[in-house]
């Protein structure tokens, strides 16, 4: 497995994270209290922040390329 493909094996797999959470928050699964909905929005937002970081580094990358 190349580079390109792990890196985008780890944005597939935290985008479906990111969408169980969503969906488990919508639908009140798992969401017993007001700390557990934090806890949720809290993963929710660690994920997008890696999402963030993984394409700000590809981003510098390809601008190196250049």
């Amino acid at each position: 497995m190349n580079m390109k493909d792990f890196l985008s094996q780890i944005i597939q797999r935290t985008r479906d994270e990111q969408q169980k959470i969503a969906e488990a928050v919508t639908a009140g699964n798992n969401v017993n209290s007001f700390d557990d909905y934090q806890r949720l929005v809290g993963r929710y937002e660690g994920f997008k922040q890696v999402l963030d970081i993984i394409n700000e580094i590809l981003t510098e990358d390809e601008e190196d390329d250049l």
